[in-house]
């Protein structure tokens, strides 16, 4: 038996089970199963340029396409977590500067981006999913916006986790609507994108002293899928030789941010190593953004 359809279905297993397990302390022993799932598969702080995250006037001049909506849909999904992450910096005093700025962005560009996704909607799924996807929005914003506190962060954290679920939900109906493969691999490149700031946020709650040890088993669950979904990126058939370069930078990259994600698990050594944790998270996303950005590019390329 091949391995990649057995890291698929893992994968699958692990992704969505783990962001629809909403209670995290009564979901607890669901998720050490999960993360048992996942070893299976075995497998100073500067704000990101504007031109890494497209921007809202960029947005704006995309035609809506399917291949475009799927790397809209499946960056909601990355902003979903990169805000919380930013909320948790700016709470701890961690780069608050740079922290406020990603978070502000985030924000806006989230709106942006969901205000463009509505003006596309070709299936009655994708007009589900999008309307689901807005109203966890509206929960979500204010919590968002607030001052970040503990209780904040605690009322977030389940929030989050249904926007994020909302967020991916919009991407696989939008995912549906395509036969190209290469339309699949950007909305699997784009998974990449998002646990790249999964992981931190995950980290950081447990700086925090919150949710540590369902904080803790998301960080490893998601750690587990970004090894699992690199792997599979770089073996599709439609890997080409760019592709498989940048999975290259992105693994050189991935080793020393998994290091740092791992290098205690005592809240207080960990507290030590936020700052670099958050700046890695950063040079990740640049990089697996730069991956979904060139597969875009070719999916255009063969619809032309």
């Amino acid at each position: 038996m091949s391995i990649l359809p057995t890291i698929s279905i893992i994968t699958a297993h692990i992704f969505s089970l783990a962001v629809s397990l909403r209670d995290p302390m009564k979901k607890f022993k669901s998720r050490m199963l999960l993360c048992s799932w996942s070893l299976m598969a075995g497998l100073v702080f500067t704000v990101l340029p504007l031109n890494v995250n497209a921007d809202s006037q960029s947005v704006s001049s995309m035609d809506m396409d399917i291949t475009t909506a799927v790397n809209l849909s499946g960056r909601q999904r990355m902003l979903s977590q990169r805000m919380v992450k930013a909320y948790l910096m700016l709470g701890q005093g961690i780069a608050t500067d740079d922290a406020r700025t990603i978070l502000q962005k985030s924000v806006d560009q989230f709106e942006f981006q969901l205000a463009k996704l509505k003006t596309f909607q070709p299936t009655p799924k994708v007009r589900s999913t999008l309307a689901t996807l807005d109203f966890e929005w509206a929960k979500f914003k204010p919590l968002i916006s607030a001052t970040p506190s503990k209780t904040g962060a605690i009322a977030l954290y389940d929030a989050n986790e249904a926007l994020q679920n909302a967020a991916h939900n919009v991407t696989l109906a939008y995912d549906d609507v395509t036969i190209e493969p290469l339309d699949h691999l950007v909305n699997l490149a784009g998974r990449e994108r998002m646990l790249s700031q999964r992981t931190a946020k995950f980290f950081l709650y447990r700086t925090w002293d919150l949710y540590l040890e369902p904080a803790d088993m998301e960080m490893h669950l998601s750690r587990a899928h970004f090894t699992a979904v690199l792997i599979q990126i770089e073996s599709s058939p439609r890997a080409t030789t760019q592709i498989k370069k940048l999975v290259a930078k992105i693994r050189s990259e991935w080793e020393p941010y998994k290091e740092a994600l791992l290098i205690s698990r005592e809240p207080e050594k960990m507290r030590s190593n936020s700052k670099r944790v958050a700046e890695l998270s950063e040079q990740l996303l640049a990089s697996t953004e730069e991956l979904v950005t060139l597969i875009v590019d070719q999916a255009k390329k063969r619809h032309n």
